[in-house]
């Protein structure tokens, strides 16, 4: 029941987006976007490499990191990887709440200035 929940929520994400909107509305945002995650694709691949981790494990990382626990839960349950539902989900998790806190804490830094 879980998985068909999961499954009808990024149904119902994924139907409302339109990619060339956003890149016809705000062409510098999409880019800044795509450069973002492109850098960051890049650096966890580089690293994962260097330090001999398994693929599918920085990817389900990466996707934590991006998209938070649902998606994690979604591309691990995608792919067959049972065994990294739970920590898909909680790497997400406890990335939302460790982020959470340094944002704030940027944010007060960054304001201090103005």
């Amino acid at each position: 029941m879980a998985l068909i929940l999961m499954q009808v929520f990024f149904t119902v994400i994924g139907a409302s987006g339109n990619i060339w909107s956003v890149i016809n509305t705000a062409p510098s945002i999409f880019l800044f976007a795509l450069v973002q995650i492109g850098t960051h694709l890049a650096v966890i691949l580089g690293v994962g490499k260097l330090l001999n981790i398994e693929l599918r494990l920085l990817l389900l990382a990466s996707n934590a990191n991006v998209g938070g626990p649902t998606t994690a839960a979604g591309m691990a349950t995608a792919k067959g990887w049972n065994s990294l539902i739970v920590p898909g989900i909680l790497a997400g998790i406890f990335g939302i709440a460790i982020a959470t806190f340094i944002g704030i804490a940027f944010g007060v830094k960054v304001l201090k200035f103005m």
